[in-house]
This record gives C-alpha cells, sequence and structure tokens, in this order.
C-alpha cells in the first residue's frame, strides 16, 4: 500500500494530508474516505521579457525568460546572455503595462525590464588636491570592495579612500567600512603623496594598512 500525501477536494482543498493509492492517479483520502483523481500541477505560463541592460553610458536590449507570476523587484540580480557573452545584471526599475515604473511587480504586468550591469562596473573617484576635487571614472569587477582607509595608488599619487557613497544614496566615513563596486555611486579620496614615477592610468589597491584587525562594518 502506497501513500503520498495530497489536497482533499471533499475535505482539505488547501492542505495536503494523507492519501492511499488506490490505482495509477487515483487516490483514496484517509481523512473522510473519498476517492478521486491525483491533482495536476497547473502548468506554470513562460513569458519573455524585454530587459534593457545598462553599462556606464551604453545601454542594450536583451530578453529574459520568467515565470509570468514570478515577483520581480528592484535589487533583484541574474546573469543575462549578452551577445556571445554571460553577465550578471541587477533590476533598476521595472517598466508597467499601465505606463509609469515600480520597483516590484509580478512578471506578467512588466513590459520591461531596466537593470545596470554589475559584473564589471564604472566606479567614480573624486580626488581632492590642493583645493580642488578631480573626478575621475575607473572600470572594475563589481565584486571588488573599497574599503575606507585603504590606500590606492592613482595616476601617480597615493591617495586615501575617505568616504564612500553608495547607490542608496547614503555615504559611509567610517574607517573599516567596505563596499562592494556594484554598490558605490561615488568613492572620495584625499591625497597623501606623489610618486616620483607615474604609474599609468590604471588604480591598484594598495595592501591593507598594517596595525591589527580593522574595525568591522
Amino acid at each position: 500500500m502506497e501513500l503520498v500525501e495530497a489536497a482533499c477536494p471533499q475535505c482539505s482543498p488547501k492542505e495536503e494530508v494523507m492519501h492511499t493509492v488506490v490505482k495509477s492517479h487515483l487516490l483514496k483520502c484517509e481523512q473522510c474516505g473519498f476517492i478521486h483523481r491525483l491533482p495536476h500541477e497547473k502548468k506554470k505560463e513562460v513569458i519573455t521579457l524585454k530587459v534593457i541592460v545598462s553599462r556606464g553610458s551604453e545601454s542594450s536590449a536583451q530578453s529574459l525568460e520568467v515565470n509570468a507570476d514570478e515577483e520581480l523587484k528592484a535589487g533583484d540580480e541574474f546573469v543575462i546572455d549578452i551577445g556571445e557573452e554571460v553577465s550578471g545584471v541587477r533590476i533598476h526599475s521595472l517598466e508597467l503595462h499601465t505606463g509609469g515604473r515600480s520597483e516590484q511587480a509580478k512578471a506578467k504586468d512588466v513590459r520591461a525590464i531596466w537593470a545596470r550591469a554589475i559584473d564589471e562596473v564604472i566606479v567614480k573617484i573624486a580626488v581632492q588636491r590642493l583645493g580642488e576635487t578631480q573626478s575621475l571614472d575607473y572600470k572594475i569587477n563589481g565584486d571588488y570592495e573599497f574599503t575606507i582607509g585603504d590606500l590606492m595608488k592613482l595616476k601617480g599619487y597615493e591617495v586615501r579612500v575617505s568616504a564612500i557613497k553608495v547607490r542608496d544614496g547614503g555615504i559611509f566615513r567610517r574607517t573599516g567600512k567596505s563596499v562592494k563596486a556594484k554598490d558605490v555611486r561615488r568613492i572620495y579620496s584625499k591625497i597623501i603623496s606623489q610618486e616620483r614615477r607615474a604609474v599609468g592610468e590604471g588604480l591598484r589597491a594598495s595592501k591593507k594598512r598594517s596595525g591589527g584587525d580593522r574595525e568591522k562594518a
């Protein structure tokens, strides 16, 4: 005798209860004795959504297959094919069929997903020098962590990260606080010293400071 759990249309339509398998696709409820067919799961509807992916100042239109009833929201991350490459992206907002945008909606109500590539991002770095501030763009892996207080080498200067502004509008200034590049809106830094020989246009994170563990975020 085979026992299975299933919803009983007679006494328990919403919660599964124990049943005896009478024969293929035929069940008998152990609670009320009602005999009925094995319920079939409703096939999920799959739809294709347009995804607008931005990377820096450029954007491209891609597509994504999702279940119609899947709940989408800003901040969700997923992988999508972009040409011959695969890229990690994060939802920024959802364009609805009814017009306007929302931060959360079911897939079937969405006209297009607006997303940002996060596998490789462009971080804006503000460098303070002699009362002036220079803004630089730097491309780096989205999972790289910038830490307040760390030293970096940038265009021949050694700078210290003094603050990090994140994409939700907040700003951190506490030494030891780390933020992934994909979550950074802007990094603020101050020049500590100038190297005799320039190290090029790239940015290079120095080794962590010595002198004990940093304060944890």
